[in-house]
């Protein structure tokens, strides 16, 4: 890759971290000792300064040779030299023929902030003093070990002095040890509280002269572009939680058209974590209007979820893409007192034009009222809203493991682990994953809160150990910002809760059979040493889920359909057989609903499917704890071809509410 790309790439690194790059002073300080300077030669070095060339897009950057205590001040460096700085001016050369300085007198004499990049290999403990003693917090010092091994420091280092163990030189290597550099220093800047006379405004500068203050039921015109809407709050107990979702007509189509942290992005909205963000807003969502619009969507409400009772201030806010406030809404928290959620204000269409409602309504019953007022009372049970999964606790990640490996085989992957031992390292990679002669490495993350950047890091960087092409992270939860937007610059897939669930049901719940062939449908005991009587039962409906009439019930009374489309066969108390010929399925039905019932709750069993070609599929079920009776399944036509797909349907009446459920009378 050139210099050309690498700048390119970090020009874009820079503008989402939104550096105002012309207010820094960056200086390269190079220890070149002889025995540095052969490492450095023998290491290559120079791919380091190669990727280090974006430091010159505000301008050329002062670099200082150090040797035996002496500093020496180089050549700048700059785009035009910099794949040949280091055999110019670093490889083989005495150092004494630069221009001698004090570092730590007559260097820093600009008031902007400083960021000092030093590469050593010597202990930093005796230059800490006299940073110390320049009193100048504004300057960032970065000590960065040429070979790799941890620096030397018997002392604390202070707050504006960070150490970076480079990784081996590598282009892989190098990438890392930018963004370390630059995360560290960006870091220090958004935690200190530093005048912006002599700083670096890296948190992005917001233009809030224009800002409107509404107040509630106020409805204000909005021009149709792309908007960021934050939500802030401030609260000394509990968690609060934001959800936008989209509505047509006041209903909410489906639990699809709504963003929240379980559910990052839906139609023209994303949803955006603040707390990883150097801004006040605790949730942002982005909202493209003109997408929503021609999608169906005619509003978008905003709510706020507080099972802890309600925040002492909270606000939410309109700005533009380029960070211009548009207006301001400061909710009266002494209205909503008791209440659990709130409609905090919403964008809606009104003849051609889209306009804000400030609302601050409330409801006393959390996420469940809201949906249900909006057409989806069962939305809870799709989607948690509890905050608890934000808190991370200790979960089994050995069975996340174990399952995961399943997973991807029953994907079609072979599948490899790198280390048998567990406290073997393993480089932030879980399992390798093959197919086609593609190696992808995947970390495996059994959380309950987000996900940070570093797993992202970690996969990343760790592939090239085990000769990875790709790269894969794997959560049971969801992924903070900064983890997806690092996720997206390096090309890392990631699968979150959502994902992976979607995952899971597609491949458990869905496989594709031939009418051509006859099925054979094995439902059985599983890990039972106790005698369990299983029945198997077939409902032949029609497209309104209602039987014909009682021939079209399969049951142990009547084991045979009139057009031999069903046999079963109740030979075994342990396990039944259900042979299908869907080639004979009659004209006036259109699915096959296969319900399974035993004589024991919470009694596990297993339906196995001879699928045609001897291709075996089982799947597990776990009846409720107040019935016996379940769907396993139905055989249907998904797009004109023939699958069966399982479901969660119980009857905790048992076969005969089943039979009432399908239209036949129960006598």
């Amino acid at each position: 890759m050139g210099a050309s790309s690498y700048r390119s790439s970090y020009q874009s690194y820079l503008n989402r971290q939104s550096v105002e790059g012309d207010q820094m002073n960056v200086i390269l300080i190079v220890n070149v000792a002889e025995g540095l300077q052969k490492y450095m030669k023998r290491s290559n070095m120079q791919t380091v300064f190669n990727k280090l060339s974006p430091l010159t897009l505000s301008g050329p950057v002062k670099v200082v040779a150090q040797q035996d205590g002496s500093f020496y001040l180089l050549p700048p460096f700059t785009h035009e030299n910099t794949h040949t700085y280091m055999k110019e001016h670093i490889y083989g050369l005495d150092p004494a023929r630069g221009e001698k300085t004090d570092l730590f007198s007559k260097l820093f004499t600009t008031s902007e902030l400083t960021h000092l990049i030093w590469f050593t290999d010597e202990e930093v403990t005796p230059y800490l003093p006299k940073i110390t003693s320049m009193h100048a917090p504004h300057l960032f010092w970065n000590f960065i070990s040429i070979k790799g091994s941890p620096l030397r420091c018997t002392e604390k280092a202070p707050k504006n002095v960070t150490l970076t163990h480079a990784p081996k030189v590598s282009s892989l290597a190098t990438s890392v040890l930018y963004r370390k550099i630059f995360n560290k220093f960006t870091q220090y800047i958004n935690k200190t509280d530093l005048p912006m006379s002599g700083r670096v405004r890296v948190m992005q500068t917001e233009d809030r002269s224009a800002s409107q203050q509404v107040v509630k039921g106020s409805k204000t015109t909005i021009e149709p572009r792309n908007l960021k809407i934050g939500i802030g709050w401030k609260t000394s107990e509990g968690e609060c939680l934001t959800a936008g979702m989209l509505l047509a007509n006041n209903r909410l189509p489906d639990a699809e058209s709504i963003a929240f942290f379980g559910n990052k992005s839906t139609i023209g909205m994303t949803h955006v974590d603040g707390r990883e963000l150097p801004t006040e807003d605790m949730e942002l969502f982005t909202v493209n209007l003109a997408a929503i619009g021609q999608a169906g969507p005619d509003k978008v409400l905003f709510t706020l979820v507080m099972p802890h009772g309600v925040p002492e201030e909270l606000y939410l806010r309109l700005m533009t893409y380029d960070n211009r406030e548009l207006l301001r809404y400061d909710v009266d928290m002494s209205a909503c007192s008791g209440n659990t959620a709130l409609e905090l204000g919403s964008l809606y269409a009104y003849k051609d034009q889209w306009r804000f409602n400030a609302i601050g309504n409330g409801y006393d019953a959390g996420m469940e009222l809201v949906a249900e007022h909006y057409g989806i009372p069962d939305l809870t049970t799709t989607y948690s809203f509890t905050p608890e999964v934000l808190e991370e606790i200790a979960l089994d990640g050995r069975t996340f493991e174990y399952q995961m490996q399943d997973l991807f085989t029953k994907l079609g992957y072979d599948v490899e682990v790198p280390t048998s031992d567990p406290y073997a390292p393993d480089y932030g990679v879980d399992l390798i994953i093959i197919k086609g002669g593609v190696r992808r490495a995947v970390q495996l993350k059994c959380f309950s809160n987000v996900v940070p950047v570093r797993a992202v890091q970690e996969v990343y960087a760790g592939a090239k150990m085990y000769d990875c092409d790709s790269y894969l992270v794997v959560t049971t939860s969801y992924f903070s910002r900064a983890a997806l937007q690092m996720a997206e610059q390096l090309g890392v897939e990631v699968w979150d809760k959502t994902q992976l669930t979607k995952t899971e049901e597609r491949l458990r719940s869905r496989i594709g059979v031939s009418p051509e062939h006859e099925l054979k449908l094995k439902l059985s005991k599983l890990d039972s040493e106790d005698e369990v009587d299983i029945d198997i039962s077939a409902f032949l409906v029609n497209e309104h889920d209602r039987c014909a009439g009682e021939d079209d019930f399969v049951f142990y009374n009547q084991p045979d359909h009139p057009s031999g489309c069903v046999r079963l066969i109740n030979d075994n108390v342990w396990e039944k057989l259900l042979i299908l010929d869907l080639a004979k399925l009659p004209a006036h039905c259109t699915r096959i609903v296969v319900v399974g019932s035993l004589d024991t709750y919470k009694r596990k069993v297993e339906l196995t499917i001879d699928n045609e070609l001897d291709l075996y599929h089982t799947f597990e079920y776990m009846p409720s704890a107040v019935c016996d009776t379940l769907v396993l399944g139905q055989f249907r036509k998904i797009d004109g071809e023939w699958a069966f797909t399982t479901s969660e349907t119980y009857f905790a009446g048992g076969l005969e509410e089943a039979c009432r459920a399908y239209g036949l009378e129960v006598g």
